[in-house]
C-alpha cells in the first residue's frame, strides 16, 4: 500500500481520459486521445488510467475508490463511436434518425439504422461483442468493465453526477476560498439536466440551488456546426471563430430565428417557439443566410442569455463570485462577456472544461464524498488543481531516442543554447515547437506543446497554416503572455486566465504587439497570462523575449497537425517536424533548427 488515499477518477465518451487523486490534490491526467493518436477518442481509457497510476507508482490494489463520470451514459453513441465520425455521418444520423423519429414520429431503431457505424471491437470485446452490453444497463455495467479491468472489488467503483462534477472541477481549480462561490454549468446534456446553478460555501460544501433540462444553447450550437457544414463536438470553436466577420446590419433576420425560440426567465429557460429538432429546424428558418452572418447571429444570441441568466443568478442568489464551467464555459467570447458582467466581482472558468474534464471532476465529487476536503478549503492551501501540467514527461533518453529520426541533412541538433538563440530565431521569423516538461491536460496548448512564434509578424499565420496547421482562413491564433504585461495588453485585466478560457479586449498598445496572436475582425484575444510559479521555464523564455524586443507575448497554438491530437512527447515532436516544414524544435535538452 502507499499510504495515500488514492482515487482513480475517469472520463469515458468524447475525449476518454483518467486522472489520479492523491491526498485532496490532482496528480496526474491525461487524455487517451495523446496515446491512441486519434482526435478527441471516445474509447474506454486503457492507456490513461496505466500512464497515471505508473506515475504516481500506484497499483489498482492501492486505490480506495474509482470514480467514473456521470450516473447515465448513452449505449448507442458508445456503440457506434462518434469520436470516429465524419461530417457525413452525422448528416446520415440525422436523416436516418432524428428526423424520422422526430419529425415523421416513426419508431425507429438507433442501431439499426446506423449499423455501418457499429463498433464491436471496441474495449471491452467481451461486452460489445458477446451479447453481453445493452443500452438499458450498460449506465450500471461500466462499473462491471472498471472493475473487471482493473481486478478490483466492484464496490469499491462510484458514479459521480455529471454537472455536479463540473462544478467540483471549476471550484477545485479555483483560488476561492472561504466565501461563497456561485457555480454555473451549462453543456447540452448530462444526467437529465443541461444548465445547473450550484453554491459552495465558506467550507466548500456543495449545494444545488437550480437545474433544467431547457436551455437548448449548447445543442443548437452543436448542430448550428453542421448546418454550416463543420463537425460537431469538435469544430464548434471554428463557428465562434467565425461569427465576430458577420456583420450586424446583415445578420438580424437570423438573429430573429434564434431570439424567437428560447428566453430567460429569471434563472429559468423557457420557449416562445420550441423548435421540432436541432438541425432541420434551424437548416430550412436560416435558407439563403449567408455563413458567417448565422455564426454572428447565434453567437451574439448565446451572449444575449447567457449574460441575463448570469446576472439574474447573482441577484437572486446574493452570490457575486461566480465560476463556470460544462461545455458551453469553452466558448471563450461568451466567457469574456460573463466576466465584465457589473453584478460579477470575481469570475473564473477552469481549463478545458468540457466533457473531457470530468475525467478529473468525478474524482474530486468521490474524493470530497469518502474523505471531504475539509483540509483544502482554506485560503492558505494550494487548490487541488494547482494547474494543468498534469501529463507525461520525458527524460534525456526519450529525447535521444527521438533524435534518431531526424533529418540531419536539414536539420542541425544543438546541445549548448541558451533562450536568447531562441529569441533570435523567433524574432528571425521562424516558427518553433516546443516539447519540455510535463504535457499539458485539456484541450488548450500551454506552452509545453506549443508551437511559438512573433506575434508581431504580420505573415506568421499563413507560414503557420501553411507550413503546418491547415486552419481554416478565418481562424485566430491566440498569445501567451507575462502576467506583468497584462494591464497594457488587456481590457479588463482583474479576471484570470491561466488557460487560455476568456476572450479580451485588446488594448491599441496589445493589439499592435499581438497582432497576428488577435482575432483580425474584433481585435479580441484569447490569452494565457503565465506567472512564473506556474511555469518557470516557459516564464523565463518570454522574459528572454520581452528583454530583448520590449514586447511580452508570443504566439501560442497547439503543436499538432490539423485534425490530430496535441502531441504527448520527443518521438510524436519529432514526426510532426518530419511531417511539416517546422523551423525548428526545442526540448529540454536539445534544440534542432533548420540549416541556414
Amino acid at each position: 500500500m502507499t499510504g495515500h488515499k488514492n482515487v482513480l477518477s475517469l472520463y469515458w465518451g468524447i475525449c476518454s481520459g483518467a486522472a489520479l487523486i492523491q491526498d485532496g490534490a490532482v496528480v496526474a491526467a491525461v487524455s487517451e486521445e495523446r496515446f491512441t493518436r486519434l482526435k478527441n477518442d471516445d474509447a474506454f481509457p486503457r492507456q490513461a488510467i496505466e500512464w497515471c497510476l505508473n506515475y504516481a507508482g500506484v497499483e489498482a490494489k492501492d486505490l480506495e475508490y474509482v470514480a467514473v463520470a456521470s450516473h447515465h451514459q448513452d449505449y448507442f453513441h458508445q456503440l457506434t463511436r462518434p469520436a470516429l465520425w465524419t461530417v457525413d455521418n452525422y448528416i446520415e444520423e440525422q436523416h436516418r434518425y432524428w428526423k424520422p423519429r422526430l419529425l415523421e414520429k416513426k419508431d425507429v431503431d438507433y442501431a439499426e439504422q446506423l449499423s455501418h457505424l457499429v463498433d464491436r471491437d471496441q474495449y471491452p470485446q467481451w461486452y460489445w461483442r458477446d451479447g453481453e452490453g445493452n443500452a438499458v444497463t450498460f449506465p450500471s455495467d461500466r462499473k462491471k468493465i472498471v472493475a473487471r479491468f482493473l481486478n478490483i472489488d466492484e464496490k469499491c467503483v462510484h458514479t459521480a453526477e455529471h454537472h455536479t462534477a463540473h462544478a467540483f472541477y471549476a471550484y477545485h481549480a479555483s483560488k476561492f476560498r472561504e466565501k461563497p462561490v456561485l457555480a454555473l454549468t451549462v453543456d447540452a446534456s448530462g444526467d437529465g439536466a443541461n444548465a445547473t446553478i450550484g453554491v459552495f460555501d465558506e467550507q466548500g460544501r456543495y449545494e444545488r440551488l437550480f437545474q433544467t433540462y431547457e436551455c437548448f444553447i449548447a445543442r443548437f450550437y452543436r448542430y448550428l456546426t453542421l448546418v454550416l457544414g463543420m463537425k460537431p463536438n469538435e469544430h464548434e470553436y471554428k463557428l465562434m471563430g467565425l461569427a465576430p466577420y458577420g456583420k450586424e446590419k446583415h445578420s438580424q433576420k437570423a438573429l430573429k430565428v434564434f431570439r424567437e425560440t428560447l428566453y430567460v426567465d429569471g434563472i429559468e429557460f423557457k420557449w416562445n417557439i420550441k423548435p421540432t429538432d436541432s438541425y432541420f429546424w434551424f437548416k430550412d428558418k436560416l435558407e439563403g443566410q449567408r455563413f458567417d452572418n448565422i455564426a454572428w447571429a447565434l453567437q451574439t444570441w448565446v451572449e444575449e442569455m447567457l449574460a441575463q441568466w448570469v446576472q439574474n443568478a447573482v441577484e437572486r442568489f446574493g452570490v457575486s463570485t461566480v465560476i463556470f464551467s460544462g461545455g458551453v464555459a469553452m466558448n471563450i467570447k461568451a466567457m469574456g462577456r460573463l466576466a465584465s458582467l457589473p453584478g460579477v466581482t470575481d469570475f473564473f472558468v477552469p481549463g478545458s472544461a468540457a466533457d473531457e474534464s470530468l475525467a478529473i471532476g468525478a474524482g474530486l465529487c468521490i474524493y470530497d464524498q469518502q474523505f471531504g476536503f475539509k483540509n483544502n478549503c482554506s485560503a492558505s492551501s494550494p487548490p487541488a488543481v494547482s494547474n494543468l501540467y498534469l501529463g507525461p514527461d520525458f527524460d534525456r533518453r526519450d529525447e535521444e531516442n527521438a533524435l534518431n529520426n531526424v533529418d540531419l541533412n536539414r536539420y542541425d541538433v544543438i546541445t549548448e543554447f541558451d533562450d536568447q538563440v531562441i529569441v533570435e530565431r523567433l524574432l528571425a521569423g521562424d516558427v518553433i515547437g516546443r516539447c519540455c516538461g510535463r504535457m499539458e491536460f485539456g484541450q488548450r496548448a500551454l506552452g509545453n506543446r506549443s508551437l511559438l512564434a512573433d506575434p508581431s509578424n504580420p505573415q506568421i499565420k499563413e507560414k503557420i497554416n501553411s507550413m503546418i496547421k491547415s486552419r481554416d482562413f478565418w481562424m485566430p491564433f491566440a498569445p501567451i503572455m507575462l502576467d506583468s504585461f497584462v494591464e497594457r495588453y488587456l481590457c479588463s485585466p482583474r479576471v484570470e486566465s491561466y488557460y487560455m478560457t476568456i476572450g479580451f479586449d485588446t488594448t491599441a498598445e496589445g493589439y499592435e504587439m499581438m497582432r497576428s496572436a488577435c482575432h483580425p475582425a474584433d481585435k479580441t484575444a484569447r490569452a494565457q497570462i503565465l506567472t512564473k510559479s506556474m511555469n518557470p521555464s516557459m516564464y523565463g523564455l518570454l522574459n528572454s523575449f520581452a528583454d530583448i524586443t520590449g514586447r511580452g507575448a508570443l504566439l501560442n497554438t497547439s503543436f499538432n497537425i490539423h485534425g490530430e491530437p496535441i502531441i504527448s512527447g520527443p518521438d510524436d515532436a519529432v514526426d510532426v517536424l518530419n511531417r511539416s516544414s517546422l523551423d525548428g524544435l526545442l526540448l529540454k535538452n536539445y534544440l534542432i533548427l533548420l540549416k541556414r
